[in-house]
């Protein structure tokens, strides 16, 4: 039985009506060290050098759980794919491919950060979200697996000279996911061909000389019941039965990790023993010409990065005393999207008891910009070095320079506990000036 990852956030919201009726089960287990992925002194010693807001990453924590997933299948032929949406500095970059990883990439933006960066075109999974001619054409012409997600774009890319062969979305009408918005598998998401149209869709492609030959879904980001995932693989597996010219099935990505401290990891090797018998079945119907993919990005990274930030000011509005920081949801936007949780350590007085109920407060000019609610930390006070644990997914991806304020420093702790500068932050006189000359002006 696979163990259910906790929630994280709100539940799923409205689109969610395929996922299975079993309840979402949270398994508590004590906190048996902080989520800090250095020693409190290290991480006060980094915000010295390298100032804040920081964000900093563990090489050793990447490697390691880009190992665990390697050895899951050690006898089916199981290739996976770092989605690179969830963390794409280069260096990060660099170290998963090492590891032997391709690439799910959903921009031909990625495509060419993929390329850049020295992986190889066939190991790049470009899947598409509405692209234009010349972002497909682009793509044609780079080399890399295409996985077209729609009826119309599948007739335009048949209709192309010289092309032969792509990859299909599904759309596989089970969803999941730790908020609604990364739902992607209900049967109302805007992703994937209609189950009712794949052979239509196949035959269409024929038609024009096209095979299909790989097949995709993805249910959603941090899902909550991994029965949904196992349930949605047998319904692609059903589907590629009836695909002779199939040679790749991808079954996505969306492995949660245990965001608060209470929650219960998700098993890899608990979901290999599940999907192990899905895989070796169609394996052997196919005689070994078949290999399978997933796309895990959050599972790989965001244990591994945390975001360091000081304590500007600490105000007491009478119900919430507020800690104001040097951050917000420009860097970290995941809480104000999603209703996030990220659990807070305060590094400078990390060795005392919890005392005081907090709120922390981003220094973005909006009132939605909180970062944490209601957390029993240690007295703060101004100067305190807070982490934000848990961020090196969808952290600096999805940060923007909203209130023209700069991005984080980003730097790397290699295997050796050698920190490296990854991304410099912009000083303002930089990102003002960077501006004005972006937008052709001239005082």
């Amino acid at each position: 039985m696979l163990q259910t990852p906790g929630l994280s956030g709100k539940p799923n919201g409205k689109g969610n009506d395929n996922l299975t009726n079993e309840p979402s089960l949270t398994h508590i287990i004590p906190l048996i060290s902080p989520k800090l992925i250095a020693p409190a002194e290290k991480l006060e010693a980094l915000a010295e050098t390298y100032g804040t807001p920081l964000y900093v990453y563990s090489s050793s924590i990447i490697r390691q759980r880009c190992q665990t997933l390697a050895a899951a299948f050690p006898d089916l032929p199981v290739s996976w794919l770092y989605a690179i949406k969830a963390n794409d500095n280069p260096h990060i970059l660099n170290l998963i491919r090492e590891e032997g990883f391709g690439f799910d990439t959903v921009s031909y933006e990625e495509v060419l950060l993929s390329v850049k960066t020295g992986q190889r075109p066939d190991r790049i999974f470009y899947t598409e979200n509405n692209m234009t001619d010349q972002e497909m054409l682009a793509a044609v012409d780079a080399g890399v697996i295409l996985n077209i997600g729609s009826f119309s774009r599948l007739e335009q890319f048949a209709r192309l000279p010289h092309t032969s062969e792509c990859s299909i979305r599904v759309n596989p009408q089970i969803g999941d996911g730790h908020h609604a918005k990364v739902d992607t598998g209900n049967r109302d998401s805007k992703f994937g061909i209609r189950l009712d149209l794949i052979p239509e869709a196949v035959a269409m492609a024929a038609s024009h000389g096209v095979k299909i030959t790989g097949l995709h879904i993805h249910i959603g980001s941090g899902i909550q019941r991994p029965q949904n995932l196992t349930q949605a693989m047998k319904v692609l597996l059903d589907i590629g039965r009836a695909l002779p010219d199939l040679q790749r099935i991808n079954f996505g990505g969306g492995f949660p990790i245990p965001y608060r401290e209470n929650e219960h990891p998700f098993s890899i090797q608990e979901f290999a023993q599940a999907a192990h018998p899905l895989l070796a079945e169609e394996l052997d119907r196919r005689n070994g010409a078949l290999v399978f993919h997933f796309e895990p990005g959050r599972w790989v990274v965001a244990p591994a990065g945390l975001l360091l930030t000081r304590v500007n000011t600490v105000k007491d509005q009478g119900r919430i005393t507020f800690l104001g920081t040097d951050t917000g949801f420009n860097h970290l936007l995941r809480p104000a999207m999603y209703e996030s949780y990220h659990a807070v350590v305060n590094v400078t007085r990390a060795a005392e008891p919890s005392a005081e109920e907090y709120t922390i407060a981003g220094n973005i000019c909006e009132t939605g910009d909180i970062l944490a609610e209601d957390r029993m930390l240690p007295q703060t006070h101004s100067g305190d070095l807070l982490a934000l644990c848990d961020a090196g997914a969808y952290g600096m991806t999805m940060a923007s320079n909203y209130n023209r304020r700069s991005l984080p420093t980003e730097i790397l702790i290699d295997d050796q506990g050698n920190d490296r500068l990854i991304r410099k932050r912009e000083q303002a006189d930089e990102i003002v000036d960077r501006f004005l000359r972006e937008s052709f002006f001239t005082p």
